[in-house]
């Protein structure tokens, strides 16, 4: 199968499905210098290192990818650093590179640096972790001449245009990596071709200035600030001084506070994201978890709406499966969303033989949004049904994943727009295996295989909700509760809005 992409430019003029994207244009005098108060900033923003909600926001404006979802128009895929592509096969892609596009250090970018960027030379280095995990299946990538490039996957690769457009793709410049005395030396000052680059990172603050020679047209902001205030009180109080421009996870609980000012705003709503459960059934889980009619009745019992409704006042959203609608031909509209039925959970229990054993559910306090409250009433519904179950704050992730751990919760990104993004990735065996959760459903692999295998979009959507109803309904392996929600505090002369990924563009499309 060849397929050709001819589509206009996300970040420069012209057309998307029939939407023009004019970059915004504003003079050199006018430009603003914006302070963006972030809970938590990361120890570097290195592309492939780290793929975490506090790092990507920043690491946006710093690097592009070949391909870019048009987040103003339901994140469909066009040109960025290529402005055409064809696929053979599903084992092969050739991409055609936009010309003239620079470095932030000068450098016109080449296929050289492109082939670099997916190389095995760095795949294997030191330092980029997620670009190993999310491009293992790279076979070759070659420079065909200046600006055309050909990567081979090892076998067929039903979303081999989905890598190149998401999570760990972004382009580095192969002569400032290599020239680094090492990996840490350049994660702490990267070179991009994005309408930022880094002035200054340091513990508590990170600077990006604005880089005129971009190729989407000169930023409309003249310098970024992320400062790091963990306190939401913190964030709030500096954003109503004028301090901040826009601040980050804002809880729900506080939306009425920043409603209360005449200048400044809360936006933002479900991201694509989605928060789930886990039900560990190995050594470190109680015997239960292993107990099909006990799983089942652990979900049955959650009240999903009447959660969200309580702790994000509507603003949260209950998916109808481990999927959402941007997955175009591969989203089964007409998978249910999960029961609510306390009177079949109490009979799911009654077969389980359960007797009031206590199950423990440990967590972090500070690193997924309301996580302490959504564990609080999720406990009381277990409660109601006759379920014992006991929350432990733990310090750090290590105590939850290499401790006794029956439930835990987890936030599961879209990292592509596809079924295979959470269902396979997350839970195929090998990684099933590595976390020691015990869970092992025959159905489930031999669907996850066609997932890993099979382009064919209706095959791949039937092969889905098979996998959905193993995990959810038949032998639970965990529960879906709610699409995440992003909140963003903004003063309201900034005309600037988020996207549904944790991405921050402040580029000259967004701005």
């Amino acid at each position: 199968m060849l397929t050709v992409a001819r589509r206009g430019l996300l970040k420069g003029a012209a057309a998307v499905a029939g939407v023009t994207m004019l970059p915004r244009t504003i003079s050199a005098q006018e430009r603003r210098d914006i302070v963006v108060g972030v809970q938590r900033l990361p120890e570097n923003i290195s592309p492939g290192r780290d793929t975490a909600d506090y790092t990507v926001p920043i690491s946006y404006n710093v690097f592009d990818k070949l391909i870019e979802p048009d987040f103003h128009n339901q994140m469909q895929l066009g040109p960025g650093l290529a402005t055409s592509w064809e696929i053979e096969g599903h084992r092969e892609i050739v991409f055609t590179l936009r010309q003239g596009v620079r470095f932030h250090n000068g450098d016109e970018m080449t296929a050289e640096d492109v082939a670099f960027t997916f190389s095995k030379e760095r795949r294997e280095g030191d330092g980029p972790v997620r670009l190993a995990q999310f491009f293992s299946n790279v076979s070759e990538a070659n420079a065909l001449d200046d600006h055309t490039v050909q990567v081979v996957m090892d076998g067929v690769d039903p979303i081999i245009e989905q890598r190149f457009a998401m999570w760990s793709s972004e382009i580095v410049n192969r002569r400032a990596y290599r020239d680094a005395p090492s990996y840490g030396s350049w994660a702490l000052m990267p070179i991009g071709t994005g309408p930022f680059r880094v002035a200054d990172l340091n513990t508590d603050r990170f600077v990006l200035e604005a880089f005129d020679d971009y190729w989407g047209g000169p930023p409309n902001v003249q310098s970024l600030t992320f400062v790091e205030v963990p306190e939401v009180a913190g964030r709030i109080a500096a954003l109503a001084s004028g301090d901040f421009d826009v601040i980050t996870v804002v809880p729900v609980d506080q939306i009425t506070t920043i409603d209360g000012y005449d200048d400044i705003e809360v936006v933002g709503g479900p991201g694509a994201k989605l928060r789930i459960l886990i039900f560990n059934q190995g050594d470190f889980a109680h015997p239960m978890m292993k107990n099909v009619h006990f799983r089942r009745a652990l979900s049955l019992a959650v009240d999903r709406q009447l959660l969200v409704d309580a702790l994000f006042g509507g603003r949260a959203h209950v998916p109808n499966g481990l999927q959402l609608p941007s997955f175009g031909e591969t989203f089964d509209a007409d998978y249910p969303v999960p029961t609510y039925d306390p009177v079949q959970a109490r009979a799911e229990l009654a077969q389980s033989g359960y007797k009031g054993e206590v199950i423990d559910y440990p967590l972090l306090p500070n690193v997924i949004d309301t996580e302490v409250a959504v564990a609080e009433v999720l406990r009381e519904m277990w409660k109601a049904v006759g379920i014992n179950v006991d929350l432990q704050i733990r310090e750090n992730w290590k105590q939850i994943t290499r401790g006794h751990h029956s439930i835990r919760n987890m936030s599961a990104t879209m990292v592509w727009q596809d079924p295979a993004t959470i269902l396979w990735r997350l839970f195929k065996p090998s990684v099933m295996k590595g976390r020691g959760w015990g869970w092992v459903n025959d159905t489930f692999n031999a669907n996850g295989t066609i997932l890993e295998n099979e382009p064919d979009k209706a095959v791949r959507r039937a092969a889905s909700t098979a996998m959905m109803t193993e995990w959810e309904t038949a032998d639970p392996m965990g529960i879906v509760l709610f699409q995440e929600v992003w909140l963003y505090g903004k003063r309201k002369d900034l005309d600037w809005q988020p996207y549904v990924l944790p991405y921050m563009d402040f580029g000259p499309n967004n701005v």
